[in-house]
């Protein structure tokens, strides 16, 4: 198996062609083998896309979120997004799924539906885990699990730290077996009160590096043991408000792109492929 490192442009401006076609120049000089890019806040045409990842011979992972006041809203929000999705060729889609607000049996019949859409379209969907998602915690991830076993995951541990305000060791035996269904990762270190740490490079984090680096090591043993070719990794430290600025300039303490190429780095060199 081989690891796949994507690109986000969450800390980047990308709003036109000649934006993206810079930033992939960019992308590829750094060794990542393509990008993740969300669909909400992306509106460059997939044709013009497609056409300058090709040309460097760059993968795409297309990311989505489910939005609307109802389930009813959130299932019609998904499927014109996968729609829109498909038409970029993606390796997979990447879904923000339902709300933390609807009852687990809405919640479930939204993630239903991803799943036909799954088998319709023949393109794995996987569900971040994520505040505001009814996968915000760790024993709603495992009710959902347990109702719909072949549910993926994309694993944003962060956010569980943020919830339990914890480094999650008070619940090892419940965390590995989650990340079990973990197909893809964002690699961002969070922390007990916070989702993203002022900079993972920094000797004040080294903890929380070493105990992010141990869980998305199970997630790439698991994917092993399934026999999967590749695991995709996307490092995903973004912009103010979740990257530390100083109060007066509002300028980040630490240079995000940068922090992502160390993630990229420090997983490369140190997750353990059999």
């Amino acid at each position: 198996m081989e690891l796949a490192f994507h690109k986000s442009f969450w800390e980047s401006d990308c709003s036109d062609a000649s934006h993206l076609d810079a930033l992939l120049d960019t992308v590829q000089h750094e060794g990542y083998q393509g990008t993740e890019l969300f669909l909400p806040f992306y509106d460059i045409a997939p044709d013009i896309t497609l056409d300058l990842h090709r040309a460097r011979d760059l993968n795409i992972i297309a990311g989505i979120a489910t939005h609307g006041l109802t389930p009813k809203g959130h299932i019609a929000s998904l499927e014109q997004q996968v729609a829109r999705a498909l038409e970029f060729e993606p390796l997979f889609i990447n879904c923000h799924t339902g709300r933390d607000l609807f009852s687990f049996e809405d919640n479930l019949a939204i993630f239903r539906r991803a799943l036909a859409l799954e088998a319709e379209t023949g393109v794995m969907l996987v569900h971040e885990t994520h505040r505001t998602r009814p996968t915000f915690s760790t024993l709603m991830t495992e009710q959902l699990l347990a109702a719909l076993p072949e549910l993926k995951l994309n694993l944003d541990i962060s956010h569980w730290m943020v919830v339990h305000e914890t480094d999650l060791s008070d619940q090892a035996e419940r965390v590995s077996a989650l990340v079990k269904q973990a197909w893809h990762v964002h690699a961002r270190v969070g922390y007990e009160e916070g989702p993203q740490v002022s900079d993972p490079a920094s000797p004040l984090w080294l903890d929380h590096l070493h105990n992010h680096i141990g869980w998305w090591q199970q997630v790439v043993d698991a994917a092993q043991l399934r026999g999967q070719d590749q695991l995709t990794i996307t490092p995903e430290f973004g912009p103010f408000p979740y990257a530390q600025v100083n109060p007066v300039t509002g300028i980040p303490l630490t240079d995000i792109w940068q922090a992502n190429q160390f993630m990229h780095h420090t997983l490369a060199e140190q997750l353990r492929l059999a």
